[in-house]
């Protein structure tokens, strides 16, 4: 029984030594630490993408009034001849692709098929001419609009012409008009 209490101070003795040696590595750990060295005040903010529409190159609006394409014959040339010019500004920070829609259905007391009517954009000068019908506008714009052939680089206009044309078949009677036409152009950051 005398050997068990002769251990007893000895196992006391190698604890209390234990707990010393982690309080002690703990305090040394905490002196080898560093002060913070914090960079504050940080801002995220994304590019911007913000696209004007204009018809003499100087006023850009988000909204601008359109065109009027009078004397289009089926089957006939592109109206008007030289196309109606506009412009589109990217006033955003970041490249823009441009796309284009048609918002809502236009007025057709004519029964006119707006699948045999077309409008035709071209970048001026010497750009490549497009031509989409107004029902694939009309469709495309749920999906966010069609393509155009540009990427509007930042603070940067880009003058069109557009112009009208319709097929040979695209009704029936002595005249026909549509109306309510608004042309959505829309600005895809790139």
């Amino acid at each position: 029984m005398k050997k068990q209490s002769n251990f007893k101070p000895i196992l006391r003795a190698v604890s209390v030594m234990g707990i010393i040696m982690v309080i002690v590595s703990g305090v040394t750990f905490a002196a080898l630490q560093s002060q913070q060295a914090v960079l504050s005040g940080n801002t995220i903010e994304s590019a911007t993408a913000d696209l004007k529409v204009s018809t003499d190159g100087t006023t850009y609006t988000s909204s601008h009034t359109g065109f009027d394409f009078p004397g289009v014959v089926p089957g006939g040339p592109a109206v008007p001849a030289a196309g109606n010019s506009f412009y589109l500004k990217n006033s955003g920070t970041t490249a823009s692709q441009v796309k284009l829609a048609i918002s809502t259905t236009p007025t057709n007391l004519s029964s006119v098929d707006l699948a045999k009517v077309s409008v035709i954009i071209t970048h001026v000068p010497g750009g490549t001419s497009q031509t989409f019908t107004l029902a694939s506008l009309l469709a495309s714009y749920a999906d966010g609009g069609t393509a155009l052939i540009d990427t509007l680089p930042a603070s940067t206009a880009y003058q069109y012409k557009i112009q009208i044309s319709m097929a040979a078949d695209a009704f029936t009677g002595s005249g026909a008009s549509l109306g309510n036409i608004d042309f959505v152009f829309i600005g895809i950051a790139q």
